[in-house]
């Protein structure tokens, strides 16, 4: 038996003996997207009239790393309130990520960018002259976030809601940490998950969802209108909610789950994920078909995450670390923890249960040295471990957003807790 994956542009072709059963899993596809007229009835109801038509107004969207469908919601913002964005400005709210390049720019704002261009800004985390304080977090120490945030009466989020391997949710309150705030913020929240009580699709009693909480707090007196799409992986949106950040975060997250979420009674033998753009282009953003998907993995089974990686490893932070972890404390070398920590930490906690196989374009020292064990031919490895055995194999399409959750017992000992770690 063959299946096809996409992979780098291209397909992947893995031949499997023809005794194995195979599960296909991927989220749901959107029968009838939301048009036009339902997303200017959700304005309506919103009050969305008070921000489009201030005449100082700042659009914050996500970086091309997310595949939210701003470009199309620009689209309906333009038909709803036209010449809207001959006045307003744009920040991209980059986190950690590199600065966007031409290609990401026209996914993004598609054929608006040329007349927001001039208008047009992007979030630099490691630059704190264009950062303003807002607050001390629990660690007492200072958050910052960009200062355009408070230079225009009016503020528009528009963002995207799927499972994230250790916020539980995406979207919402991430457009602003970590989207527009300062390293040092980003890397005290990121640490927190070395937690393996972070983990997709869960807020309550999150370590991570809980600091974003109080830091979301600190900007609370600013009005904010947040746009939040829940879409498919062909971009067509199922629902789209319009209202604080807060409120329509909190009303998106169950369609989210709906659409990405799959619960399997007992785990597989080996799990295959395939990886789709943009989440292919670096194992850093790879790593995350890797935490949605090992919960379903039963003890010393295989999960191979299929990425061609072309542009690297993608965090020189998270490279570093692992260069000096040490793995039989499965903490950093020297005791700190640092921006990338989290990284390597769930990777050691991983392989210590599970086989971790990476099949990509990246070299094997490279892939060796981030703890992934590198793979060439994943139809070769399928066939040595079950030519003379039955097994499940689970097939997950889109795996960086698809979330498989089992009550298989990983690093609890509770096996009535749901664990999607």
């Amino acid at each position: 038996m063959e299946i096809h994956l996409a992979y780098g542009g291209s397909s992947l072709t893995i031949g499997l003996p023809e005794h194995l059963l195979v599960d296909t899993f991927a989220p749901t596809t959107v029968e009838r997207p939301i048009d036009f007229a339902q997303f200017s009835s959700a304005c309506e109801a919103s009050g969305a009239e008070r921000f489009v038509s201030a005449s100082s107004l700042l659009f914050i969207v996500n970086d091309g790393y997310r595949h939210t469908p701003t470009a199309r919601i620009l689209d309906w913002i333009e038909q709803y309130a036209p010449g809207v964005f001959d006045r307003a400005h744009f920040l991209i709210a980059t986190g950690t990520h590199h600065a966007p390049n031409e290609a990401h720019y026209q996914s993004i704002f598609g054929q608006h960018l040329p007349n927001i261009r001039p208008r047009l800004h992007y979030h630099v985390a490691t630059d704190l002259d264009s950062m303003i304080k807002v607050g001390v977090d629990s660690f007492g120490k200072d958050v910052l976030i960009n200062k355009l945030f408070f230079a225009f009466e009016k503020v528009i989020v528009i963002g995207s809601v799927e499972p994230h391997y250790f916020a539980g949710f995406t979207g919402g309150r991430k457009a602003i940490f970590p989207g527009i705030c300062d390293l040092a913020t980003i890397e005290r929240n990121h640490n927190l998950a070395n937690s393996l009580d972070c983990v997709p699709l869960r807020l309550k009693g999150n370590p991570v969802e809980e600091h974003l909480q109080s830091l979301l707090a600190m900007i609370s007196d600013k009005e904010v209108l947040s746009i939040q799409a829940v879409a498919d992986t062909a971009h067509r949106i199922g629902a789209l909610f319009i209202g604080s950040i807060e409120n329509s975060f909190t009303r998106a997250i169950e369609y989210a789950e709906k659409m990405y979420a799959h619960h399997v009674g007992q785990p597989y033998d080996a799990v295959i994920c395939e990886i789709l753009p943009p989440l292919d282009k670096n194992l850093y953003q790879a790593q995350k078909a890797v935490e949605n998907c090992q919960a379903a993995v039963m003890d010393d089974g295989l999960l191979v995450a299929c990425s061609s990686c072309k542009e690297g490893i993608g965090s020189e932070f998270f490279f570093h670390e692992a260069m000096n972890w040490d793995v039989a404390a499965n903490r950093p070398g020297d005791g700190n923890y640092r921006f990338g920590s989290h990284k390597v930490s769930r990777m050691v906690a991983h392989q210590g249960r599970i086989k971790v196989a990476l099949r990509s374009e990246l070299k094997d020292s490279d892939v060796s040295l981030v703890y992934y064990h590198p793979i060439h031919d994943v139809s070769s490895e399928l066939t040595r471990r079950f030519a003379d055995r039955s097994a499940r194999i689970a097939l997950v399409r889109d795996a960086a957003h698809t979330v498989l959750t089992t009550t298989h017992s990983l690093y609890s000992t509770d096996p009535t807790r749901e664990k999607v770690i």
